[in-house]
């Protein structure tokens, strides 16, 4: 007998411990767009009184307290740091649970409802780029609210915006990709290299979108809380993990593997492109337990270690690209490149599989001791013989371009690596405290990465 997708669904579920949920599931429904995002919303207010300590406009503490998720930190940090002002005292505080979910529920409803009319979003089944740097993080940061407040508001909005994601694949609409000539059940957009513009799919997109998908069914699958609906939403994500092997590069030499990158085939894709199509693949192993997906993460996370450059102290980096005989060492990636390299390493270290502990510590003291070496800015590069690239925080905020503005509150994502490395903490502590304005709405303007930093911190009690 052929097994039908409820079978196979079912099989998973009961696999993960959850038989008893199936009976009682209730498919949540996409999300659907609700708007502007209302002037009184919790959020509205944190970034109306974030604001206005960044001008130096009076705030009351009564105004600024009722926004933070502990606010007996505030009093306390006012009372440790007395050079700190309120602006930076302030922005190191938690915010609220209902500040992250107001700013979630209104930014995954605009990001992944289809009626929302806004023309600066591209179609619909063009938003791969969006999904892949937005959702993947904002997904993942409802998750870490769920576990951290156990609010199933939490739940729902994340479900919800998964539906919306799932249904804007590639393959529900019938687009062809065109870097493969056919249709591929992962999330296209136009990219232009300088040149004209293509429209395609790639391995970073298909793992970053699945990330929060998998996570979810493998987390409340641990929980005991697994049902047929998030179970199916997982399920749905496999086949994407497919579609790339014609750009599939088996290195036996070096018992690795790697990627062609799809938009330039000549090109080998660049390791944060491969590691986070790695960190889904290690997620969809936990759970389907299909070794096949494991055995390519291995493939994988061999490229990566080969690529790395380890310091005296052990401190870890890698290049953004690598060529696959490993000749060249190309000077470090950027920290925000980093920052979805270490996806993989992460990925693995979750479930106990493969990953070596002192490789996660090199990557945590790469954070501590390279990248937040300074107590006054921080260094773009990630290997200390590479040439600094130091963004200054005693300078004024246009000193440097918008641009990489936007990747100083990435810099939370070392919160990932606090366990291996404290420091990461009290250094993250400290430039709030001193130089919020460099820390844009409070890391709620920093990309999805600092957001769901964030949320990590609530989840684990880090208080920032």
């Amino acid at each position: 007998m052929r097994p039908t997708r409820r079978r196979v669904v079912g099989s998973l579920c009961a696999a993960l411990a959850a038989p008893a949920l199936l009976a009682g599931w209730r498919r949540r429904p996409g999300l659907a767009f609700a708007g502007p995002l209302p002037a009184g919303s919790a959020y509205r207010r944190y970034l109306n009184v974030w604001s206005r300590y960044l001008s130096g406009a009076p705030v009351d503490d009564r105004e600024a307290l009722a926004l933070l998720e502990h606010p007996q930190s505030f009093a306390e940090r006012r009372e440790t740091f007395p050079e700190a002002g309120a602006f930076g005292v302030f922005t190191s505080c938690t915010p609220h649970r209902d500040v992250f979910f107001d700013c979630l529920d209104f930014g995954l409803r605009w990001l992944t409802a289809p009626d929302n009319p806004d023309p600066a979003l591209p179609p619909l089944h063009d938003r791969g780029q969006l999904y892949s740097w937005q959702w993947s993080f904002w997904g993942r940061a409802a998750l870490e609210l769920y576990e951290a407040t156990g609010e199933p508001r939490f739940l729902d909005l994340l479900v919800g915006a998964a539906h919306n994601v799932l249904a804007a694949r590639d393959d529900r609409h019938g687009i062809v990709d065109g870097n493969q000539k056919r249709v591929v059940k992962s999330w296209g957009s136009v990219i232009s290299f300088g040149g004209p513009p293509m429209r395609g799919t790639d391995i970073t997109a298909t793992g970053l979108i699945a990330l929060p998908i998998l996570q979810l069914a493998n987390r409340l699958g641990a929980r005991g809380e697994l049902d047929e609906e998030i179970a199916g939403l997982a399920l749905d994500c496999a086949p994407g993990f497919d579609e790339y092997e014609t750009f599939y590069v088996d290195l036996p030499r070096f018992d690795a593997g790697c990627y062609r990158y799809a938009f330039i085939p000549q090109a080998i894709d660049p390791t944060n492109h491969m590691n986070a199509f790695g960190a889904g693949l290690v997620e969809l192993y936990a759970f389907t337990r299909e070794a096949r997906h494991l055995e390519r993460a291995r493939k994988l996370l061999n490229f990566y270690r080969n690529s790395m450059v380890t310091d005296d102290d052990g401190a870890i980096s890698t290049p953004y690209e690598q060529d696959p005989d490993f000749r060249k060492r190309p000077r470090s990636e950027w920290f925000w490149k980093m920052t979805v390299s270490a996806e993989l390493p992460l990925a693995l270290a979750r479930h106990g599989l493969l990953v070596k502990e002192e490789e996660m510590i090199g990557i945590a003291r790469t954070y501590a001791d390279v990248v937040m070496a300074r107590p006054d800015g921080i260094n773009a590069m990630t290997r200390r013989s590479d040439r600094p690239r130091i963004i200054d925080f005693t300078k004024p905020l246009d000193s440097e371009t918008p641009e990489y503005r936007s990747y100083v509150p990435m810099i939370a994502a070392g919160l990932f690596f606090v366990d291996r490395e404290p420091r990461i903490g009290h250094k993250l502590l400290r430039y709030m405290l001193h130089h919020p304005q460099w820390f844009a709405n409070g890391l709620f303007g920093g990309g999805g990465a600092a957001l769901l930093a964030r949320a990590y911190s609530l989840r684990r009690g880090l208080r920032l």
